[in-house]
């Protein structure tokens, strides 16, 4: 009996054929791995590229206006760009490198391993089938021998019987139809042999010359295609190097170009004159002629100060001095690109710029208003500095490892101090620009610092801080060369209130009703400073007041800080309360959501207006927020 092992062999050679073509898909995932690191280098190649060309550019730019004007400059910048261009075709080839192939060999690496997947189960396939029909040979074989051999004993006991004189007949009869029933047994059984054998030769055959060559085929295939897209993966790299070379190589040949240009003899001499022209030429000298030396007697004294006239030419002859290097170098520029030099003018200093009584008002505003924003920024620049400093120092004394906290305290002192100074600075310029604008005339400022316009039951009193302490310097110019009549010092008293209330004056203040003052000058209300009604109305009646004896030939307009009145005869609007205010000052009245009330002095953009409620005659100030106004203007006529 052959064993199986010698019969079935075909696993070796299917099993080294199929070791092969996992090897080759496997070199080709390593192609694809140097595809990818090969875009990766040529991305770091571009970006380092290109950062080096920036950084020279930029030092480029730094240079002196003359230097620009010379050949290599244009020449070294133009190369730059090249460089630049040649840094994008290699970012260019990375990205073509990973979009076309990369990703080719990842989805053809997934196909190929799909494709020898289904023909290993296939392979798999058709030896189970052989290997189950062999088995099914062997079975029908061993069942043949034991037959053969049941056979064999019952007919030797037949024999055995036959010889022996002293068994019956009919013993004899038994052993004899039991041989013939093993013989018949045997021989069915021979024929099933002979037939599975029959039909496992078969298979063996379509095996071996059918089913087994349609799988190498397909391996064959497989490897077949893993090769030709090795073989297109190479190729498309080859043609992404060369067609950028061909890019690159066009930029080199620019560079030639640009480099070919360079003349040193032009620029050489393009500096030389540029220098020579800066050089000034002095004037010849001249021959002081003292005379004929016989009429010393008739000539007056020749010395003036004790020093001889040739002394006195000699010293009043000024040698012209060289300028210094910055001078030199701003002068070469200068006349290299035909800039004929300034007189040098007189700065002015900034008590000049800001104090200058011969400026106009406006200007000198503007000016402060100006300066003020810039010590603004600069302060705000200070307090992020200190809490950062801060936030390190905390964050050193938490973990110690981090650094000294000891290290931020000199930093922090020194904040603290520019803090200081620059609140210190922004104090006296704020002073000076609310006195230089409350002594302008019909001019009211377009802009004030530390006011806001809020009503008071909501805003902060963040602005009294600042008329406070310019409350002062206001003082001082109010006094002024004026007289001191009583007027005057109500004027001051009222202002001064004014200025100082840290409450903005809940009651208007108490001035004598027959006072006149003989100021020309009328200080007008700056729009969002005054938000009070308290405040409104008592500091128009102070002006009002100031203004008296000019009443006769005053303006008919109506003053800037005097609220817009609607007389009664007149259409009135009604609007509705949204929310609760309570009664603050004398000058307010109390309003509840609901409640309908008629305007009677509208908002002046103080926050403030002045209504009367429909049921009842109370009127007084309310906040103009707290006030929903009808959507038409159509108004009607108030009881």
């Amino acid at each position: 009996m052959i064993p199986v092992s010698k019969i079935f062999t075909v696993q070796d050679p299917s099993n080294a054929l199929l070791s092969y073509t996992q090897k080759g898909i496997e070199f080709f995932e390593k192609i694809g791995q140097f595809s990818k690191e090969k875009a990766a280098i040529e991305e770091e190649y571009s970006s380092k590229l290109k950062n080096l060309s920036k950084k020279y550019a930029k030092k480029a730019e730094e240079d002196d206006e003359i230097l620009k004007s010379v050949t290599y400059i244009g020449s070294f910048n133009t190369y730059l760009q090249q460089v630049d261009q040649i840094a994008g075709k290699h970012h260019a080839a990375a990205e073509s490198i990973r979009e076309d192939v990369v990703s080719y060999v990842t989805s053809k690496t997934c196909q190929l391993r799909s494709s020898r997947k289904n023909a290993i189960n296939d392979l798999k396939t058709i030896n189970d089938n052989l290997e189950n029909q062999i088995n099914d040979m062997l079975k029908s074989g061993k069942i043949y021998s034991r037959s053969y051999k049941d056979a064999e004993s019952a007919y030797q006991k037949f024999y055995k019987a036959d010889k022996n004189m002293e068994i019956s007949r009919l013993e004899l009869e038994k052993a004899r139809t039991h041989a013939n029933t093993r013989n018949e047994i045997c021989e069915k059984a021979k024929s099933d042999y002979a037939k599975t054998v029959t039909s496992t030769n078969s298979e063996q055959k379509k095996y071996h010359e059918e089913l087994l060559p349609v799988i190498f085929s397909r391996l064959k295939a497989v490897d077949k295609e893993c090769i030709g897209d090795m073989r297109h993966v190479l190729q498309k790299i080859t043609s992404i190097e060369e067609f950028r070379e061909e890019s690159t190589g066009s930029c080199r040949r620019k560079m030639q170009s640009e480099i070919s240009k360079i003349n040193p003899e032009d620029d050489a001499q393009l500096v030389l004159e540029s220098v020579e022209a800066t050089m000034e030429k002095p004037t010849p000298f001249e021959i002081d002629d003292l005379g004929d030396p016989k009429d010393c007697d008739s000539r007056t004294n020749d010395s003036t100060d004790g020093k001889p006239r040739i002394e006195v030419a000699a010293s009043s002859y000024h040698i012209p001095k060289s300028p210094n290097k910055a001078q030199k170098s701003q002068r070469i520029i200068r006349n290299f690109l035909g800039i004929k030099e300034k007189d040098s003018e007189p700065t002015e200093s900034p008590k000049e710029v800001y104090i200058d009584k011969d400026k106009p008002p406006h200007v000198r505003l503007s000016c402060l208003r100006s300066k003020i924003r810039s010590l603004e920024k600069q302060l705000d620049q200070a307090v992020q500095g200190r809490e950062g400093l801060t936030r390190l120092q905390q964050a050193y004394y938490d973990n110690p490892k981090h650094g000294n906290p000891a290290a931020c305290t000199e930093q922090l002192i020194k904040h603290a101090k520019d803090i200081e100074t620059l609140n210190t600075n922004i104090q006296n310029l704020k002073e000076f620009y609310t006195l230089l604008e409350m002594s302008v005339e019909g001019m009211p400022s377009e802009r004030s610092f530390g006011g806001r316009d809020t009503p008071d039951t909501t805003r902060s009193m963040s602005g009294c801080s600042t008329i406070l302490s310019s409350s002062k310097t206001l003082e001082d110019g109010m006094s002024g060369d004026r007289g001191t009549s009583s007027g005057e010092d109500s004027a001051k008293n009222m202002l001064r209130q004014f200025l100082s209330s840290p409450k903005r004056m809940m009651s208007s203040p108490k001035t004598p009703k027959n006072t006149h003052f003989p100021i020309s000058t009328t200080p007008v209300r700056r729009k969002k400073d005054i938000s009070s009604p308290v405040l409104r109305s008592s500091f128009s009646g102070a002006v009002r007041k100031m203004s008296a004896p000019g009443s006769a030939t005053s303006s008919p307009h109506r003053s800037v800080s005097s609220p817009m009145k609607i007389n009664k005869s007149e259409t009135a609007i009604l609007v509705t309360v949204l929310f609760e205010f309570v009664k603050s000052s004398a000058e307010t009245m109390t309003i509840q959501p609901g409640e309908e009330l008629y305007i009677q002095e509208e908002d002046t953009g103080d926050g403030w207006t002045r209504a009367r409620k429909k049921k009842g005659q109370e009127a007084g100030f309310v906040p103009t927020s707290y006030l929903q106004f009808p959507v038409s203007t159509s108004s009607i006529t108030p009881p």
